[in-house]
């Protein structure tokens, strides 16, 4: 379920942010599957970082945009292990992210049991950024025009820390707009 509205007063132990990394594997490694899952809490602090091993054979690592290497997997998590642990603490929490359905997807969990705010999709964000006319606008994009920020800036792939915080940090922008009109936080 997507939000669209919550109280000025809303309780930010409510809150998580969550990025994931993915890995390729079957034929040309085609499919994605989790390796990487991280959560933070509404300041920034992680809650949950481990590298996940996948059920399927990795074939592609994707090490520029993932960030994983082979030696993260020798002390990964099982996959079922990792998705218990997980959806355990996003359990009763409303969770920020970017392009959540395709974190939901490695999950294997059906993101409309949630409360998700995503920040691929907020018109709010998009206006801020003069970015209305964009089919798609990347984290990246939207951390550069709004927040005045560059993420994803290292040579050796995404942190899936980094993002799950540059979400929160952009949860904040919208909330504090939303406040200060007196339309709530969502």
């Amino acid at each position: 379920m997507i939000i669209f509205f919550l109280p000025l007063d809303m309780d930010v132990s409510k809150i998580v942010a969550m990025d994931c990394e993915m890995v390729g594997t079957g034929f040309f490694g085609h499919k994605s599957e989790l390796a990487r899952c991280s959560i933070v809490d509404y300041y920034g602090n992680v809650l949950y970082d481990k590298f996940v091993k996948p059920e399927g054979i990795i074939t592609d690592y994707r090490t520029p945009v993932s960030g994983i290497r082979p030696s993260h997997m020798e002390s990964a998590v099982p996959f079922l292990t990792a998705r218990k642990e997980i959806l355990d603490i996003l359990q009763g929490k409303i969770v920020v992210g970017h392009a959540l359905h395709n974190d939901f997807e490695v999950l294997r969990e059906n993101m409309e049991k949630y409360n998700i705010w995503d920040t691929s999709t907020d018109r709010t964000l998009r206006s801020i950024g003069n970015l209305e006319g964009y089919r798609r606008v990347s984290l990246k994009v939207l951390c550069e025009r709004i927040l005045k920020k560059n993420i994803q800036t290292s040579r050796h792939g995404h942190s899936s820390v980094e993002d799950a915080n540059a979400t929160i940090e952009l949860f904040k922008v919208f909330e504090k707009i939303n406040k200060m009109s007196g339309r709530g936080t969502l």
